[in-house]
């Protein structure tokens, strides 16, 4: 494997083990388009979890179509130019967690070791739900002219977007 590949994939997993949140976009019933956010932790096989309120769109949005895509980005004040910000998107389903279940335990237990009491407060909440995020196709922008697509089983396979990069007029 090329250098920069490797260089990519090591890209790709500090901005997930740095991540607390996700960007997200969801489809409303009317076919628009919403854009959110979540904090989010994340397992061994690259699946996102988010506890979200119904009092939100995108809540319902989920809960009425498992479409979504996320975003993990580079902080704006580290980013070396604000054209080229590090950026992983993944295309995705969702799967509600059943409230009931051990898994919805277990998550949460991590959730609250992860964000403190704030989830320790919210998990009492029944208007949150807990979705997993399971991406099935990842586009990682590393700079300029260099974008990467990871597809595969916990989006373990890389290739170029592109291999010629960006071309002048």
């Amino acid at each position: 494997m090329d250098d920069l590949l490797v260089k990519a994939i090591e890209a790709k997993n500090s901005l997930i083990e740095n991540m607390n949140t996700v960007v997200m976009s969801t489809i409303g019933s009317d076919g628009l388009p919403n854009s959110s956010y979540a904090p989010a932790i994340v397992d061994l096989d690259y699946n996102f979890y988010i506890y979200i309120s119904s009092l939100s769109k995108h809540t319902s949005n989920l809960l009425s179509n498992n479409k979504v895509s996320i975003m993990i980005i580079e902080d704006e004040s580290v980013s070396e130019n604000i054209f080229g910000r590090k950026r992983f998107t993944m295309d995705a389903h969702s799967d509600l967690i059943d409230r009931e279940s051990n898994k919805w335990n277990q998550l949460i237990l991590n959730m609250e070791s992860k964000f403190g009491e704030t989830v320790t407060y919210l998990k009492n909440m029944t208007d949150f739900h807990l979705f997993k995020i399971k991406p099935q196709k990842g586009l990682l922008v590393h700079g300029f002219a260099r974008a990467f697509v990871f597809d595969g089983p916990g989006l373990s396979q890389i290739r170029y977007l592109n291999e010629k990069g960006h071309t002048k007029k």
